[in-house]
């Protein structure tokens, strides 16, 4: 036998890589066949995440209440393993896979626990907290809460010395520095937690309107405050009521702010209030009950007004008769022309007197005056000596 042939040393034919796929649109799944290069593991899960960004089909595990592929429960064929999220290809930290028609986990949530459709915006007030009933043993319960929170005691006092309608807020946040401690060291972040305090235990309610406090309360806090006590947050009340009026009267936007200070205003005692700024504020109410057209509630408050500051001011007051013009003011506007002459009269001499004819107070309420006896049908009275002059002339003709 002849020795073997011996084998051509010549290299294998070079294996060509397979040709590159697609990449798979939104939604579609993937060859089965394909293989793809791991990439580097993921930290959530530990499984080698794909060069494509998905993760191997043997390491995804539906989690239970979350779509899946293939269920058909899921509109957008979203998958969740753990904290990622996979969308046509696409991975989301943090779970939520903003695409275009797809609403936002938190909307989903929402829908799913009976609020506003997913995708669309939640529209009213925020859920508000529980009201609850007031207590059977007010004196044990206002006892303990003085003893626990007496931050929250001193507010339920200043609201219990206010009116009956809900008292805004604000009226308490933007003033906290005008109040003694501890209310007044109580920072504006930390009032919504007094708040939850007497709400909690019954003692007061919230509402769009601001916090109002029930009757059988507010009564039991005015009697175990007392006389000289209750005059004391009367004053803190009027001061903070004081300092939460508009500036404007006239502005129809801000009426709707007078409506709700009006009657915390008067029930802070601004009829015998010895506090500047309150009884500022008081005369401005009834400007702006001018303005309004409201002339019967003019009236009324600024007879209240003007009453109590002649008997604690007196009468010849700068605000004394300020309030009388105001008041002169609205019985014109109810069509009272001969009271409101006698009382500018007696208004104009006052200020004539105190202040100057040159003052603006004196000329504003002489202009009154002159308008009122225009529509009476009268002209303005020349001084003395030609008023007697005429009168002279008259009688001897």
């Amino acid at each position: 036998m002849g020795a073997p042939e011996s084998v051509p040393a010549t290299e294998p034919p070079a294996v060509r890589p397979p040709p590159t796929l697609p990449s798979p649109r939104a939604g579609d799944d993937p060859p089965q066949d394909a293989a793809e290069p791991a990439g580097p593991p993921d930290r959530t899960t530990g499984a080698a995440v794909t060069a494509s960004g998905r993760l191997p089909a043997d390491s995804i595990t539906p989690a239970d209440g979350i779509a899946s592929p293939g269920n058909p429960a899921s509109p957008s064929g979203i998958v969740s393993t753990g904290d990622i999220a996979l969308s046509g290809g696409i991975a989301s930290p943090g779970g939520v896979v903003s695409t275009g028609g797809v609403a936002s986990l938190g909307a989903r949530l929402r829908s799913s626990q009976g609020g506003a459709p997913a995708g669309e915006p939640t529209t009213g007030v925020p859920r508000q907290r529980e009201q609850a009933a007031p207590p059977d043993d007010l004196g044990a319960a206002l006892e303990a809460l003085g003893d626990r929170n007496p931050a929250a005691a001193q507010l339920l006092c200043l609201c219990s010395v206010l009116h009956r309608a809900p008292v805004p807020v604000d009226v308490f946040t933007r003033s906290l520095d005008r109040l003694p401690r501890p209310l007044g060291g109580v920072a504006r972040i930390q009032f919504n937690g007094l708040v939850a305090a007497l709400v909690e235990r019954g003692l007061a309610q919230r509402n769009a309107g601001g916090l109002r406090v029930p009757d059988p309360v507010r009564e039991a806090v005015r009697d175990d405050l007392g006389e000289a006590a209750g005059a004391v947050c009367r004053a803190y009340a009027g001061a903070l009521v004081a300092a939460a009026v508009p500036e404007d009267v006239s502005e129809p936007s801000v009426w709707p702010r007078w409506a709700a200070l009006a009657p915390h205003l008067i029930a802070s005692g601004a009829a015998r209030s010895h506090d500047a700024a309150l009884r500022a504020a008081a005369c401005q109410l009834v400007v702006s009950l001018l303005h309004r057209g409201k002339a019967r509630p003019a009236r009324t408050i600024a007879t209240e007004l003007h009453r109590g500051w002649r008997e604690v001011l007196g009468p010849d007051h700068p605000d004394t008769l300020r309030c009388a013009h105001e008041l002169a003011r609205s019985l014109v506007a109810a069509g009272a022309l001969m009271p409101a002459r006698k009382l500018l009269d007696d208004t104009v001499d006052r200020l004539v007197a105190g202040l100057g004819s040159g003052h603006p107070q004196t000329r504003l309420a002489a202009e009154t005056r002159r308008g009122v006896l225009l529509r009476m049908g009268g002209m303005p009275r020349p001084d003395g000596a030609r008023a007697k002059a005429a009168h002279r002339r008259r009688k001897q003709s």
